[in-house]
């Protein structure tokens, strides 16, 4: 393997393993006709096995002492293109155009993982799947359901607006330095229309305002938050069958959607 300086501050860790590449191409679904957009092209080894089955790919990569290798990679397939940028400071709409659609794969860094995420769903109806390989309790805390510890702010707006899968765990001897922790692949098949938002911007502060405090009511969250009685916050949960009493992390990803919608037409028939 050519000798690559791993920059420990940009949490590189790689993966050489064709046949697990392989797989998460394969598990990502992507095929000939589709336009991906990776992140982190990293050793090009996953950007390779991409090209091999993807229409085109824009991989972005904020390491720049990998360009001559990348770029040697890329005057093997006429369908790749190279941004040596940080992904987050990118202008998205240069590489997403009208109504398009396109496939996310990436092996992101760790400390980034859902800043990253978020940036991509103001390009949601743009995005098929987006598939990525996370930390393991990141990829659990995103797949987790109502009555679970690691449910949360996050699972509750990605399961808003997509299906999450976690596809498998992978191993930390699976990358090239190994990492400390496991991490896992998952997928997210996005679908605008799983659930009735009114108002998305409402809903991602609603469940912000909700989860503030794990360990306080519901009720006692939004009363913080919203000019809303208690008497008033607490008819609203008794009309949709909810207890007064009851925690953000007992609440289901339906039942966050029709509260929310509920409390912003409150709050603008107030």
């Amino acid at each position: 393997m050519e000798k690559i300086d791993f920059k420990k501050q940009l949490g590189q860790n790689f993966i050489f393993d064709t046949n697990l590449l392989k797989f998460i191409v394969e598990s990502a679904g992507v095929c000939k006709e589709d336009k991906v957009i990776e992140i982190g092209a990293g050793a090009g080894t996953l950007t390779n096995q991409l090209a091999l089955k993807a229409k085109s790919v824009t991989s972005f990569e904020i390491d720049k002492s990998l360009m001559e290798r990348l770029l040697k990679l890329k005057s093997e397939h006429d369908n790749l293109k190279f941004v040596f940028e940080d992904f987050m400071q990118v202008d998205l709409t240069k590489y997403i155009r009208g109504d398009e659609k396109i496939k996310v794969v990436a092996n992101i860094p760790y400390y980034i993982t859902t800043p990253i995420i978020f940036k991509l769903l103001d390009f949601a109806s743009n995005i098929v799947s987006m598939s990525f390989m996370v930390q393991k309790e990141v990829a659990e805390r995103f797949c987790a359901e109502c009555n679970n510890k690691d449910y949360g702010i996050t699972s509750v707006i990605l399961q808003s607006i997509a299906d999450v899968k976690y596809v498998r765990t992978i191993k930390k001897e699976c990358f090239t330095p190994a990492p400390k922790v496991d991490s896992a692949l998952i997928r997210l098949d996005l679908k605008l229309d799983k659930y009735d938002v009114k108002n998305r911007e409402f809903f991602v502060n609603f469940v912000h305002n909700s989860f503030a405090m794990r360990r306080k009511t519901l009720v006692n969250n939004l009363l913080k938050k919203y000019n809303i009685s208690r008497l008033e916050i607490e008819k609203i949960l008794e009309d949709f069958g909810l207890s007064v009493m009851i925690r953000p992390e007992n609440i289901t990803v339906e039942d966050f959607v029709k509260l929310s919608n509920k409390f912003e037409e409150k709050l603008k028939n107030n």
